[in-house]
């Protein structure tokens, strides 16, 4: 019953271009070329509502240069930083704003064809103050993963490759720089960057080889012993995603997420809440013998609920091979509340994002997912409840990596736009484009702010809770703001 409902709902999707949210703004970069690539790394949100884009950018003569991009609350391009490496494969792979400069962390090839790390340290305005090399062992790669905080004090993580061995090295702040901290006998795959203040500290988690030849997934923080897990298959073990949550003791919890290989139901999810002390508080092995599952994203609400968000692929290897998309919430006690499909089929690029803002609404990005009488793969940006079912939805031409779910109910998205080119064989053209999406008062999604969007509003006004249709500015409550909205927007689209 469940998949005949989604099923309608997703037939119908393609006729609500409108559906209940607008575009606010639209950026997109355009490389120098049109056959020349941009790639999106990773988007920071600056605590004026801005937007960094960093990545790469292709260049007619040496490969790639670092790209980074500042992007103003309203959407209009501020600056753009692009820095040209001695090498090949250069790339911005995160930022953060300290002490009234950005920093930005990058990775650059040498001459001699190695990965280095360097910090490039630039004014709101965007003028380079000055760039700092991390130390590294010769004839070696070090590539950096992420700033992280712990503390509230600054670091880095990288990984330190030597030959066939990978290590993770961390970096502290100093006033002259950034020295290294220690060497750990771990493969990083990821890094939660934790925040600045004392309570929200960050943590690193990996893989590392086991006596039995096979993976474990492990994890830990600047100066924790490292949590170790390692089924009991004696398969491959690898943390994938990872959240914190805020306990009863104002010390926060982290929530992993990890890829578990078993021989007899194939690929299955681990989601494990430890304590900041690395400690396991409970685990939920989501397996099934028909499927193989894949976790794509986490997010946790403020009373410490986890929603998981996990890619299944049905009959792997069979012609009636299918992907779906499917939204999983657990207790903070490790209870699974609701697991619900929310694409039934989708493209073998198919993967996914979830958010939640601070009122606890829930919001989804899911690109290579396809549609009835859509082209071979769309993206969906959806709000849902906390059963998974679609409270609006919207598909888009746009392959997500970054979603930011904000205060005011709005969103800001961002990622690769891919269009095709003229020309046979037909080219494909790759662009960084970022987007604010705001609700625009049509509730029912028909197009249309009409008295049933009207009637909408007044029948739910005075409650309360995260999913509710009508609220519309994200505060949680169906009140004055909310119908003044939709008072505002009456007739747009009639």
């Amino acid at each position: 019953m469940r998949a005949t409902i989604v099923s309608g709902l997703l037939a119908s999707l393609l006729t609500l271009a409108s559906a209940q949210v607008r575009e606010v703004w639209r950026y997109v970069y355009t490389p120098p070329q049109d056959d020349l690539a941009a790639q999106l790394e990773r988007a920071v949100r600056l605590s004026d509502g801005g937007l960094m884009l960093l990545g790469w950018v292709e260049t007619p003569l040496n490969g790639r240069d670092a790209l980074a991009i500042r992007l103003l609350p309203c959407g209009a391009e501020a600056w753009v930083y692009q820095v040209d490496g001695a090498g090949f494969d250069d790339a911005f792979v995160d930022a953060v704003e300290s002490a009234d400069e950005l920093r930005l962390l990058g990775q650059f090839t040498d001459a001699d064809g190695y990965l280095a790390a360097q910090v490039h340290r630039l004014t709101p305005a965007g003028q380079p103050v000055g760039v700092f090399t991390l130390s590294r062992t010769p004839n070696s790669h070090l590539r950096p993963l992420r700033f992280l905080y712990f503390e509230g004090e600054l670091y880095i993580a990288a990984e330190a490759t030597n030959g066939n061995t990978s290590q993770l090295a961390l970096y502290e702040t100093q006033w002259s720089g950034y020295s290294l901290l220690l060497l750990a006998n771990l493969r990083p795959w990821g890094v939660l960057p934790g925040g600045v203040d004392y309570i929200q500290r960050g943590i690193v988690y990996g893989t590392v080889a086991s006596a039995a030849n096979s993976v474990d997934a492990i994890f830990r923080a600047v100066d924790s012993f490292p949590y170790r897990y390692s089924s009991a298959s004696r398969g491959v073990d690898v943390p994938i995603v990872a959240g914190v949550a805020l306990n009863s003791s104002d010390i926060d919890d982290y929530y992993v997420g990890i890829q578990s290989e078993d021989s007899r139901t194939g690929e299955d999810v681990v989601l494990i809440r430890h304590s900041s002390w690395a400690s396991a508080v409970w685990g939920y092995r989501y397996t099934n013998q028909w499927h193989d599952d894949y976790a794509e994203d986490l997010a946790v609400d403020a009373q410490g609920n986890a929603d998981l968000l996990v890619k299944s692929v049905l009959w792997r290897g069979e012609p009636y091979e299918r992907r779906t998309m499917r939204l999983m919430r657990f207790s903070e006690n490790g209870r699974l509340l609701s697991d619900a499909e929310l694409v039934e089929d989708g493209r073998p690029f198919l993967s996914g994002l979830v958010r939640i803002n601070d009122t606890g609404q829930r919001y989804v990005a899911v690109s290579g997912a396809v549609l009835p009488d859509a082209p071979q793969g769309v993206s969906l940006l959806a709000r849902v409840d906390a059963s998974g079912r679609f409270l609006w939805q919207l598909p888009s031409d746009i392959e997500y990596d970054a979603l930011f779910a904000e205060p005011d109910g709005s969103l800001l998205t961002a990622g690769l736009l891919v269009f095709e080119g003229q020309g046979f064989p037909t080219p494909y053209y790759r662009r960084l484009v970022a987007v604010r999406y705001a609700p625009n008062g049509d509730l029912d999604g028909n197009g249309c702010v009409d008295d049933a969007d009207l009637l909408g509003v007044l029948f739910a006004f005075g409650r309360q809770g995260a999913d509710l249709a009508a609220d519309l500015n994200g505060d949680a409550i169906v009140d004055d703001a909310d119908l003044l909205q939709v008072l505002f927007a009456f007739g747009e689209g009639c």
